[in-house]
């Protein structure tokens, strides 16, 4: 069954990033009333602000804020001018009359400004956007103080409308990465993420499941215009400091296995004197992303090649690390996820840059390619496999998306037709949502290691603990993070079947003249 849903919006219009939250909610709802304000106005003062209007067109003006008309032929269209009080909007009487005569369950605001519920009709749930956290940042602009404050995250939310600002129920939470150096990359980033999270706040709604989150932050204005050239001069000079990083410096990343001695609770340390570094063979700038075999007497990992600036597949002994074999190789390879299915060992190869997901047998990875059926359309990152229960789950990142966005998807077999779990995506947060290894299980616990990717990428991992996975019901809270002495890292993490080692991979910022001929190599390589 779907909700009757009503729409708030100002002239008919709506922006891209909103039609796309309304088409991921089309499954749970119908707009059946279109509320349409025709005197939203909003007070500028250009000579306070000048600067920041300027900065909002460059910036919060986008392709994904672009506006259209919304067209439902099967809605009834109402039109209306708010009463205003100060600078907030209330909707006339014969409004709520036009909601009740349609027996509206839900009613999303696209809309109109500060918005006053009548007291009679605060029963009426009204789901309204807020691009900020608001347990740090109410009010606006969306991602303006965040960046100015060197934060690595922002948050996104879609409450349940008071009339008080910033401070109703929350009814879905996600954050988006910050980038230090540009608010329209920022921007963008959180209205992306922004297009799932309104039918999960529907779904939540009706659910009567609530987000439990602060909403008592400092309420931020409009900047000066002193401000924004103090804003202005911050972003000049990091991207100085990243044109710089990106001509002169790069990740040397290694790879090591280390004694587990690992809690998985709480903000760990691993010592990095514990570590047995894998030695990289001369053809190689790096090692990355390593997984034991499943019979933990390999390990397999990514090697970027030196000329080439492509990742290769390599399998390495355990007992000899000098013994290195390849696996894959000519285009771009990574994350060599491998399970065992009807006794047999299989790869799930990253291959987003040149290819729909596919499986391969693991000791003839040339060959025998399966693409992952309902998945060939996407382009998919870090695929991990989980079997529990007679169900194949399939955690994924895509590839535009996927430092950010964790999705969910399921089959009876690795070789069946997947399809997306309905509370798919699990996870949108680059503190934790990127897969960081194979799912751990024991008889206390499932874990799930999540890449830290809100500052530098890869400087740490989230423990994410899987409280509850079946086809309708996905749970998981965050119980630790693990960090290393003296690098970053790890980014990704596998233990052996008896838990005694671990491997992981870690890296240091190193300055090489050759920098950034090696970046545009590798570029034009995959392209």
């Amino acid at each position: 069954m779907k909700y009757r849903a009503a729409l708030i919006v100002d002239n008919l219009y709506i922006t891209k990033w909103q039609k796309s939250a309304l088409d991921e909610a089309a499954e749970n709802i119908e707009i059946a009333l279109i509320i349409n304000c025709q005197n939203t106005k909003t007070k500028k003062n250009y000579f306070k602000h000048f600067f920041y209007y300027v900065l909002n067109f460059l910036s919060l003006k986008n392709q994904l804020t672009k506006k259209q008309k919304f067209k439902n032929a099967d809605s009834v269209l109402v039109n209306f001018d708010s009463i205003y009080s100060g600078a907030w909007q209330s909707l006339p009487l014969d409004i709520y009359d036009s909601i009740n005569k349609e027996k509206i369950d839900v009613i999303i605001k696209f809309g109109m400004g500060l918005l006053r519920i009548d007291d009679e009709h605060q029963q009426l749930p009204i789901l309204s956007y807020h691009h900020g956290d608001p347990s740090s940042y109410r009010g606006r602009p969306a991602g303006f103080y965040e960046i100015l404050n060197d934060e690595k995250t922002t948050g996104i939310i879609v409450q349940r409308l008071s009339n008080e600002l910033d401070a109703g129920v929350i009814l879905a939470f996600a954050e988006s990465k910050i980038v230090n150096f540009s608010y329209k990359k920022t921007a963008l980033n959180f209205y992306s993420n922004s297009s799932t999270l309104l039918n999960k706040a529907i779904i939540n709604l009706f659910n009567k499941k609530y987000i439990d989150h602060s909403v008592s932050g400092k309420n931020y204005r409009l900047p000066s215009n002193l401000l924004v050239i103090k804003f202005a001069c911050l972003m000049i000079w990091r991207i100085i400091l990243k044109i710089n990083y990106g001509l002169f410096f790069e990740k040397k990343w290694k790879v090591g296995v280390v004694p587990n001695q690992l809690s998985l609770r709480g903000n760990e340390v691993i010592a990095s004197s514990l570590i047995e570094e894998v030695p990289i063979s001369s053809s190689y700038t790096f090692y990355a992303d390593p997984f034991f075999s499943e019979d933990n007497k390999k390990i397999r990992l990514e090697a970027l090649d030196r000329k080439t600036g492509l990742g290769d597949i390599l399998e390495i002994d355990v007992d000899n690390f000098l013994n290195q074999k390849l696996l894959l190789s000519g285009k771009h390879y990574s994350y060599p996820f491998s399970f065992i299915y009807e006794g047999k060992e299989f790869l799930l190869p990253e291959v987003a840059d040149h290819s729909a997901q596919y499986i391969c047998k693991a000791d003839i990875a040339q060959q025998q390619i399966s693409l992952i059926r309902g998945l060939k359309a996407k382009r998919i990152v870090d695929a991990t496999m989980f079997f529990k229960d007679g169900i194949y789950y399939l955690f994924f990142g895509e590839n535009d998306s996927a430092h950010t966005v964790l999705n969910l998807w399921y089959s009876d077999s690795p070789f069946g037709d997947f399809e997306a779990h309905p509370m798919s995506p699990i996870g949108i947060s680059p503190k934790n949502a990127r897969m960081g290894g194979k799912l751990l299980l024991s008889s206390d616990y499932l874990i799930r290691f999540g890449q830290d990717n809100s500052g530098e990428y890869g400087e740490s991992l989230a423990v994410m603990s899987i409280i509850s996975i079946s086809k309708e019901i996905f749970n998981e809270e965050q119980i630790g993070t693990i960090k290393l002495e003296n690098f970053k890292g790890p980014h990704t993490i596998n233990f052996n079947s008896d838990m005694s080692k671990l491997l992981i991979d870690y890296y240091d910022d190193q300055f090489s003249i050759f920098a950034g001929v090696r970046r545009i190599k590798a570029k034009l390589a995959k392209s």
